[in-house]
């Protein structure tokens, strides 16, 4: 593009372009639940490396002793990026993600359970409710844990099942399962 153009000409035409080829782009973008889930695989060496990040003050980290203090450093980390909503697919990786400081509900939510899982979590999974909201949930010490991605609340206890209560589950994941809750 001509370097004579200031920078708001240039941001026009590139929504211009985005605008005439979302479809194309969204489905590019489409991906199956079976690619979706590896990418919470906590073998992913981005991820190792924001563990280890904040597992730092922890040696050795122990899951039992640890996780919920360190599950609460990767929850303040996810509230750094910020949220951002397009009206086309488009999915980002964990380091583009950090590099800009931003990223879409599912793929912040992605992220934090891939940490989760990344700190021992064995239940730790993507939870996706008929209108489409998005939440990280996981057990620690016989209690349920939900997180909002956009906001970073944790609600626990009671209060972790109540945004089901008028909008239920259709499915849930993780890089060890997948639930449908809409089959019959």
């Amino acid at each position: 593009m001509s370097a004579d153009l200031d920078p708001e000409t240039k941001l026009k035409i590139y929504m211009l372009i985005v605008n005439r080829y979302k479809d194309l782009i969204s489905k590019q973008e489409e991906r199956s639940v079976s690619e979706i889930r590896q990418r919470v695989s906590p073998y992913n060496d981005h991820v190792r490396l924001l563990r280890d990040t904040l597992t730092a003050d922890f040696h050795p980290y122990a899951y039992e002793r640890d996780f919920m203090l360190v599950a609460q450093r990767a929850i303040g980390h996810m509230k750094e990026i910020r949220t951002c909503r397009i009206l086309l697919t488009f999915w980002m990786t964990f380091e583009e993600m950090e590099e800009l400081k931003v990223g879409g509900v599912m793929d912040k939510a992605l992220l934090l359970a891939t940490l989760l899982r990344a700190l021992e979590s064995k239940d730790a999974k993507v939870l996706v409710t008929k209108s489409e909201r998005v939440y990280v949930g996981f057990e620690w010490k016989g209690e349920r844990y939900l997180v909002i991605p956009e906001s970073g609340s944790l609600l626990g206890g009671d209060d972790a099942s109540k945004p089901f209560a008028e909008d239920p589950l259709a499915y849930s994941f993780s890089d060890l399962s997948y639930e449908n809750y809409e089959e019959s």
